[in-house]
């Protein structure tokens, strides 16, 4: 028995820089890969919805809960799983996905949304490298010779603030002591990475790598977080020795956050056939989280 990835929808707003912000964009990014699949697919049912995120429009209600209001319908009494972790959430959701469709033989449905540029302050110097984007697929249980093959995760000890966003119980404080807040919001509640401690956790990287294919094997394929060009490039030289084909889109998708990988899973899909593809994300909470797939 297998697994199969279905109904593959995206969404990136990275290269038009001229689109306006909106209220609800998460929502919005989501709803954008969510009603193609709903047009086109003759599912009736599915047993789990996952959706993932680094940082949705409010707390409350979830992300997952204002998406089953407005597709109560073709939801039906799917279970609701919001997930916010982050960068390496999107490939979490994905090996999920997978685990829940082989277990419970129904398809699941699988989101990520993020709105990454509009969480950084346009003062900035990581804004540029950020983008707003979506991707969306069924996640179903078949008869052929493939699927998830290994996952692994690894959070490595004081790297847990490489990538921060500041709101939640504590914020209202935090207003209070930053005096000129007002002026630029997101400079202090958005999204801000440590430079620092990137730096730290990319260097991680090789030695997961080492640790995950010694706990499986060697795949073909290698799709890493696209955290930018610049860092790709250098990943890229990095991982030559490997001889594994290495995938550098950071320049046509930007960092879409959780959105990232399945952004680019899906611009290579077409080409993965028969191939072991690992995918590998890494940020938020200093976390390296990877799955390895046979498609």
């Amino acid at each position: 028995m297998g697994i199969s990835f279905n109904h593959l929808e995206s969404y990136n707003e990275f290269t038009n820089h001229a689109l306006p912000e909106t209220k609800k964009q998460v929502f919005k990014l989501a709803e954008e890969v969510m009603k193609p699949i709903f047009q086109q697919s003759v599912y009736s049912q599915f047993s789990t919805f996952i959706i993932t995120t680094t940082c949705p429009d409010s707390l409350a209600p979830s992300l997952g809960q204002a998406l089953a209001d407005k597709f109560n319908r073709e939801l039906g009494s799917a279970q609701i799983i919001d997930m916010v972790q982050g960068c390496a959430g999107g490939v979490s959701a994905m090996i999920l996905a997978c685990q829940l469709a082989e277990c419970k033989k129904e398809p699941v449905l699988l989101v990520n949304a993020d709105a990454a540029k509009k969480a950084t302050s346009t003062s900035s110097k990581i804004h540029e490298i950020f983008g707003n984007g979506s991707f969306a697929c069924i996640v179903e249980r078949d008869d052929e010779d493939r699927g998830l093959l290994h996952a692994k995760s690894q959070q490595y000890k004081g790297l847990s603030d490489v990538v921060t966003v500041k709101l939640g119980h504590d914020a209202d404080q935090y207003i209070m002591e930053k005096k000129d807040i007002a002026n630029d919001p997101r400079k202090h509640l958005g999204l801000e990475m440590n430079q620092l401690m990137a730096l730290r956790l990319l260097r991680k990287a090789e030695e997961f790598y080492n640790d995950f294919v010694a706990e499986s094997e060697k795949p073909d394929v290698l799709l890493l977080h696209q955290v930018n060009p610049d860092i790709l490039s250098k990943l890229e030289k990095l991982f030559a020795k490997y001889q594994v084909d290495f995938i550098n889109v950071a320049d046509q998708i930007g960092n879409c956050g959780s959105a990232t990988t399945g952004l680019a899973f899906h611009m290579i899909f077409d080409q993965m056939k028969g191939k072991k593809l690992m995918i590998c994300s890494f940020g938020t909470g200093g976390v390296i989280t990877a799955g390895m797939w046979q498609l």
